[in-house]
């Protein structure tokens, strides 16, 4: 982390590294905007009006921020302004970003909190600013969430609850959730879809696709349409609650009677497509794991870990969104010991939920097994048949097997790995950076879209769990779940045959777990 300064309060950091990762969050703004003209011009066709409506506006509202800190960058740098005065720039450019990407509902938002749980080689004042945009913002005015639940049930809240309180206990990039309880007294988390966040979302979405075509320049080795018809694909199941019911059930059947996983319950009767009614949980943050014992962090990263393994390998299905507000941590119970954390674990939000092929858990076996194998051959032919590399691609195979084991190495050496932030900063760094160590390699590859997700998840456990400083023989533990190895752990004798496998292998006919009708 670089040397910081602070003045009135504020941190900012002091390297020309630091500012200009600080400063890339305005020119991805400018980007933004300038994708979003070109993508209007080219898709009136086949757009309805609303949705070109709101992307126009909300591409000039990035425009605009983006148009006037170049122009004051500009400035300053005419009169030859000084290194702190630019430190100060800088940050109050990272804060009128993120309060913009805070405001705004949809996909841009998403994106930010995407990134924030793999911020860890930023400096500290940009993972502070998607710290906050992770775990919350601005709410939207408690009558609007009253119009829309009196439009999906019929009654105004006050009437289709015992109780219901209008300010919401968290908001997020599609919805927010409001605290109630049922006519019967059971306490229940009302979680209601912004008004109009549909057509924001289908904006930011078109914008986006012009976004990776321009980060061409940027990652050339990627392929940019796949990427969004992925994200396209999983944002818009977001916006259907109806999805998020029916996969929130489907892991809760899978995990039923766990030593410690939990699902909350779906209250089906009263959700619908905007309003989704479920089991009222409650506990510690992740965030207040960060000061328990390391021998409790670490026992939380395994259970994580276990929970991820477990799901995609057995189940074929991930939530894909790890980042720390999905997770709530039960208080130890009476006579618990102090520093000890609660065994249950909480998971919420089944909105972003990724389906994997059995071929993708095989072709996960294969390069864990070539990496394992010390034979650099197998590595890249590995490599090369599942889409990451064309066949006939000329690179140097000692610096591509290098930087494969790099991004996966704790699951890839049978010893205890410690995650620390430096080491996710440099596999970050590594795996897009094309300016960096491995930048010559990272031009020639691909990312297959069905390794968006897992990447995504990949890296974002591994950046929660250099927050733990986690320790564990990571490599082991996966064994269990990709080969069918004894339990290498305590924990992994106690949860053998979890999660329960007897579970519907997919949804419904339409493929979104929504019967058709």
């Amino acid at each position: 982390m670089p040397a910081v300064r602070r003045r009135s309060g504020r941190t900012w950091p002091s390297s020309r590294r630091a500012r200009m990762a600080i400063g890339a969050s305005a020119a991805a703004a400018g980007t933004m905007a300038v994708a979003g003209g070109v993508v209007l011009g080219r898709e009136v066709r086949r757009s309805g009006p609303r949705v070109l409506i709101e992307r126009a506006r909300r591409s000039r509202r990035i425009a605009f921020l983006a148009a006037r800190r170049a122009f004051a960058l500009a400035r300053l740098r005419t009169r030859r302004a000084g290194e702190e005065e630019l430190d100060e720039f800088h940050v109050h450019t990272a804060e009128q970003v993120f309060e913009l990407l805070g405001g705004m509902k949809g996909a841009i938002m998403k994106l930010g909190q995407m990134l924030s749980v793999v911020a860890d080689g930023l400096p500290e004042v940009y993972q502070q600013a998607l710290q906050g945009l992770q775990q919350s913002a601005p709410p939207m005015a408690p009558s609007l969430a009253a119009l829309v639940i009196r439009a999906e049930l019929g009654k105004p809240p006050e009437r289709a609850f015992f109780e219901f309180s209008p300010e919401p206990v968290a908001a997020a990039s599609i919805g927010q959730v409001h605290r109630a309880k049922l006519f019967d007294g059971t306490p229940v988390a009302v979680k209601v879809q912004y008004p109009g966040v549909d057509v924001a979302i289908r904006a930011d979405l078109d914008n986006a696709f012009l976004l990776y075509s321009a980060a061409r320049a940027i990652a050339p080795g990627i392929d940019p349409e796949p990427v969004v018809s992925e994200l396209r694909e999983r944002m818009s199941e977001e916006l259907d609650y109806r999805i998020e019911a029916a996969n929130q059930e489907e892991f809760r059947a899978a995990y039923e009677g766990h030593p410690w996983v939990r699902i909350p319950a779906v209250h089906r009767e009263m959700s619908t497509s905007r309003v989704l009614v479920s089991e009222w949980v409650a506990g510690r943050s992740f965030y207040d794991l960060l000061d328990l014992p390391q021998a409790e962090r670490d026992k939380v990263a395994e259970q994580l870990f276990r929970f991820w393994s477990g799901s995609i390998s057995k189940l074929l299905l991930f939530n894909a969104d790890p980042h720390p507000g999905n997770y709530f941590f039960e208080e130890p119970g009476p006579g618990g010991v102090p520093g000890e954390t609660g065994d249950g674990i909480w998971f919420l939000d089944f909105g972003l939920v990724k389906r994997f092929e059995a071929v993708e858990i095989e072709q996960l076996r294969d390069r864990v097994a070539a990496l394992r194998s010390g034979d650099d051959d197998a590595v890249i032919d590995a490599i090369v048949r599942h889409g990451w590399l064309r066949p006939g691609t000329k690179i140097d195979h000692k610096r591509m097997v290098q930087l494969a084991r790099l991004s996966v190495l704790p699951l890839v050496d049978h010893r205890p790995f410690t995650y620390t932030r430096e080491y996710m900063a440099e596999t970050i760094d590594a795996m897009f950076n094309i300016e960096g160590r491995y930048g010559d390699v990272i031009r020639q590859m691909t990312l297959p879209r069905n390794q968006l997700i897992l990447t995504r998840i990949h890296l974002g456990l591994g950046a929660l769990f250099a927050r733990l400083g986690a320790s564990r023989d990571w490599a082991s533990i996966l064994d269990e779940y990709l080969f069918d190895s004894e339990p290498s752990t305590p924990m992994g004798l106690e949860v053998v045959g979890w999660p329960k496998v007897a579970v519907p292998a997919g949804p419904p006919e339409n493929g979104r777990g929504v019967p058709t009708s």
